[in-house]
């Protein structure tokens, strides 16, 4: 009798690890997709903004404006998009892929290379 409510508690202290493996798991895949939103979609938002700024066919100023005024959309869109898409990995990978794309289409604009 003993033993087999000693087995029970054992299986139900295992089935209780289990669940939280899963569960920490879970709270590091939502971490990182908080941290790619905020961080990432921040560093594509101001590469985005910076090459339209120099890119777009108006004044300077009005240019910028403009800029800055879609700035808060195209973060908004990435911060949806981040928890959209079921896999990390893409995310991740287009993300601060095109963000690198920006940077360098800007680079070359600007002689900076």
């Amino acid at each position: 009798m003993r033993a087999a409510s000693f087995n029970a508690l054992l299986t139900k202290l295992s089935s209780f690890s289990l669940l939280n493996k899963r569960l920490s798991r879970y709270q590091l895949l939502v971490f990182l997709r908080f941290f790619i939103a905020i961080v990432g979609g921040y560093v594509f938002t101001s590469t985005l903004i910076a090459l339209l700024s120099v890119v777009l066919p108006m004044a300077k100023q009005d240019a910028v404006l403009l800029c800055v005024s879609l700035s808060i959309l195209i973060y908004a869109v990435v911060f949806i998009y981040a928890f959209w898409v079921k896999s990390l990995t893409t995310v991740w990978i287009s993300i601060l892929l095109s963000s690198g794309v920006f940077l360098a289409i800007l680079a070359v604009l600007k002689n900076w290379l």
